[in-house]
C-alpha cells in the first residue's frame, strides 16, 4: 500500500519544533512515502482543507534551513476538538479519507496530545487503519512520560543567558536597585527554574526564584527583599508568570482576558504587579522585565542537544507509524549510555501536567537546588553557557 502522511504543528512555538518537522519529513521520504503533506494552522486549518505538499523538502538544502527556522513553518492554532460532539471528528476522518492519509503526525504540547487522543479513540471506534502519532514540544517542559520536552532546553539557555547579561548591566551603578524578570510558565515553573544556571556561573547573582509550585506570600517576599537590600545594592528576582498565593489565585491575571478553547486564560504581568508593590513600600529603583515571546523563538541561543533530539524524535515518530504503532507520543528516556527514544501511550499523557519536582525547590521556597542543575546542564549545550569575566564585584 502506498503511504501518504500529513503533519501538523499546534500550540506555542519553540526554536526546535521545525527540527521535529524536518525529521519527520526526512524519514517519511526515506521510508518511501508517496506524499508528505502539511496542514496549515494545525487541525483548525485542516478542517478548512488548508493542506500543502511538502515536496520542497526533498532538497537537503531546504531541509537544513528548515531545521534552524524559528517559530512554526506550518503555522499554529489553539483549537480544541469538541468532546461531546462527533460532528467535527467525523469531518476530520472524511477529509483524511478524501486525501488518502495513512499516517497522521501532530507536533505540540499538552493540548495537541489531547487532539491525538481523540483522533485515535474515534478512529478505533470507526475501524480506521490510520495511525495517529504525537511528537512533543513545549518550552514549559510539562509533558508526562518524557525526560524533557524539545524546545525547553533552548528556552532555558535563552533565559539563563539573558539574565546573566542583565546582571552585568545591573551592576554598573553604585545604587540600590531591584530587577524582576518574568518568565513563561502558566502551570509549572520549569522555565523559571533555569535562572539558577546563572548562579552556577556567578554565585549569588539571582537572589530569589519563585515558581507556581510553592504558594507566593507577598508579605514574606517584601520582608525578604528588605533584608537582602541591606546587604546588597543589586537584587535580581526571577518569577514564573503563573505564581499563585496560598488559595491558588494567580498573583497577576487579567480577569477580563479571553480564554482559548482549552480554557487557558491569558496571564502574566506579575513582574509589573510586584514592581508597583515595591514602589509603594520601598524607595528603590525597580525594573520589571518580561522576556515574553523571545523565550520561545530565539534561535541564536538554541541548544545543539535540543535540536538534535527534536529532529530524531520527528524521525522516530515516522518509524513508529510504519511499524503500525497508533495512539502514542514519541518521547525521550535518559539512560546511563545516553538518550534513548521510546513511545508512550497517549492516554497516559493527554491533559496531564508534569510539575516541577518540589524536592528540587529549596526549603525556603525561593531558590533551586543542585539536583535541578544536574538535570538541565547536559541539555542546554554540549559546551555549557558562555561565561564572561565579571570585572565589577557583586557586593
Amino acid at each position: 500500500m502506498n503511504r501518504k502522511c500529513i503533519i501538523g504543528q499546534s500550540g506555542g512555538p519553540t526554536v526546535t519544533i521545525n527540527a521535529s518537522l524536518a525529521g519527520a519529513i526526512s524519514k517519511a521520504y526515506e521510508s518511501g512515502f508517496e506524499h508528505v503533506l502539511g496542514m496549515i494552522n494545525g487541525i483548525s486549518g485542516f478542517l478548512d482543507e488548508k493542506i500543502i505538499d511538502l515536496c520542497e523538502f526533498k532538497s537537503a538544502e531546504n531541509l537544513k534551513k528548515l531545521i534552524n527556522t524559528p517559530a512554526m513553518y506550518l503555522g499554529s492554532c489553539r483549537y480544541r476538538i469538541p468532546t461531546d460532539d462527533a460532528t467535527i471528528l467525523n469531518k476530520v476522518f472524511s477529509i483524511l479519507e478524501k486525501y488518502g492519509i495513512t499516517d497522521f503526525f501532530y507536533i505540540g504540547g499538552n493540548d495537541s496530545m489531547d487532539t491525538i487522543k481523540k483522533l485515535k479513540t474515534h478512529g478505533k471506534a470507526m475501524g480506521s487503519n490510520i495511525n495517529f502519532i504525537g511528537i512533543p514540544k513545549t518550552i514549559d517542559n510539562d509533558l508526562l512520560s518524557t525526560h524533557y520536552t524539545p524546545g525547553y532546553p533552548s528556552a532555558c539557555r535563552y533565559v539563563a543567558t539573558t539574565i546573566m547579561e542583565l546582571s552585568f548591566d545591573c551592576d554598573i551603578y553604585p545604587l540600590k536597585s531591584v530587577t524582576i524578570v518574568e518568565i513563561m510558565g502558566r502551570d509549572a515553573g520549569w522555565l523559571a527554574a533555569s535562572a539558577q544556571l546563572v548562579n552556577t556561573c556567578y554565585p549569588g547573582t539571582v537572589d530569589f526564584i519563585y515558581l507556581p509550585e510553592v504558594p507566593f506570600d507577598e508579605d514574606k517576599f517584601m520582608e525578604d527583599l528588605k533584608e537582602k537590600l541591606k546587604i546588597k545594592d543589586t537584587v535580581i528576582i526571577a518569577v514564573s508568570e503563573g505564581i499563585r498565593d496560598a488559595s491558588g489565585n494567580m498573583i497577576a491575571t487579567d480577569d477580563t482576558a479571553a480564554t482559548d478553547d482549552f480554557g487557558h486564560k491569558s496571564n502574566g504581568g506579575c513582574a509589573l504587579y510586584l514592581k508597583q508593590q515595591i514602589n509603594q513600600k520601598l524607595n528603590h529603583k525597580v525594573r520589571a522585565i518580561q522576556l515574553n515571546t523571545m523565550q520561545r523563538c530565539s534561535t541564536h541561543l538554541s541548544s545543539d542537544v535540543d535540536l538534535e533530539n527534536a529532529f530524531s524524535l520527528g524521525s522516530f515518530a515516522v518509524s513508529c507509524s510504519t511499524n503500525n504503532l497508533n495512539g502514542v507520543m514519541v518521547s525521550i528516556r535518559n539512560e546511563a549510555d545516553g538518550f534513548q527514544l521510546t513511545a508512550s501511550p497517549i492516554d497516559h499523557i493527554a491533559n496531564g501536567v508534569k510539575n516541577f519536582p518540589t524536592e528540587w525547590i529549596n526549603s525556603d521556597g525561593k531558590g533551586i537546588s543542585d539536583a535541578y542543575v544536574d538535570y538541565i546542564t547536559p541539555l542546554i549545550s554540549k559546551d555549557g553557557l558562555e561565561v564572561f569575566p565579571k570585572f565589577l564585584k557583586r557586593n
